[in-house]
């Protein structure tokens, strides 16, 4: 049974090896591996002064902004990067990507209740009745909101479990896909955190204190941050040779590449 210290060793060669095929500096990977945890813990340390917390995570405060800042970036890289791959004929990768650029779209508009707050326009009356918060949006919605928690879930744990899958398994490694499929092993922390949040409300705590529900606004932001990063390497990795030389090939026939 490996111990501690050799665990630790083989997932920094892991992160090592992984983050120099995506072209990431160490000292960046290592940024990137412990920024969301650094986030984390400095929200957390700021509960004993409640007022000064709930101001961190209330509505149009610095954490709902920096969501929104993260969901308009990944937005607007994610819609490049669709671009770029229909240009290569990469149809079906192209049309997910845009796909999932219009879902981020829709959580950024949902995240400020599409302006409403900032502009000042009333809710209909009929969307009042049945909204938890009053406001123009469906997340807070009583059906919907049932669903939020899950479609978080899964999203966190896709970041979170196929890079480890693939580091550990050595699988997709050599895939066409892989880099526009799987995130790099530096960014698990930021999905793992959001992963781990929502299986502790949903598995050991389902009615949490305000303060532990509202602290779910950090774990949003370390995984939202995530799906900006991932965006962010695969646009700026697809200028690289290596990557461009991967969609050429799977253009060509196979007894071309034989």
């Amino acid at each position: 049974m490996p111990t501690n210290q050799e665990w630790y060793t083989r997932g920094s060669e892991l992160v090592t090896i992984d983050s120099r095929e995506w072209n990431i500096a160490p000292r960046r990977a290592r940024l990137l591996v412990l920024l969301p945890i650094i986030l984390s813990v400095a929200v957390a340390a700021t509960v004993p002064f409640k007022e000064f917390y709930l101001w961190i995570v209330d509505e149009d405060h610095p954490i709902e902004w920096l969501q929104f800042a993260c969901l308009v970036a990944a937005a607007v890289i994610l819609a490049l990067v669709s671009v770029r791959l229909l240009r290569r004929r990469q149809v079906g990768m192209a049309l997910l990507y845009g796909v999932v650029a219009l879902g981020v779209v829709f959580l950024a508009g949902e995240e400020i209740s599409w302006g409403q707050r900032i502009f000042g326009w009333g809710t209909p009356e009929e969307l009042q009745e049945v909204n938890r918060q009053g406001e123009t949006n469906l997340h807070n919605l009583r059906a919907v909101q049932v669903l939020v928690p899950y479609a978080m879930l899964l999203a966190s744990l896709y970041g979170t479990c196929v890079p480890l899958w693939a580091a550990f398994r050595k699988r997709l490694k050599h895939s066409t896909y892989s880099h526009l499929l799987v995130p790099p092993l530096c960014l698990v922390p930021a999905f793992g955190l959001a992963a781990a949040y929502r299986l502790f409300r949903l598995v050991i705590w389902p009615t949490p204190t305000f303060v532990i529900s509202e602290y779910g606004e950090v774990m949003e932001l370390t995984l939202y941050f995530g799906l900006m990063m991932f965006c962010w390497f695969n646009l700026r990795n697809m200028r690289r040779p290596r990557l461009n030389l991967t969609f050429q090939d799977q253009r060509q026939p196979a007894h071309r590449r034989a």
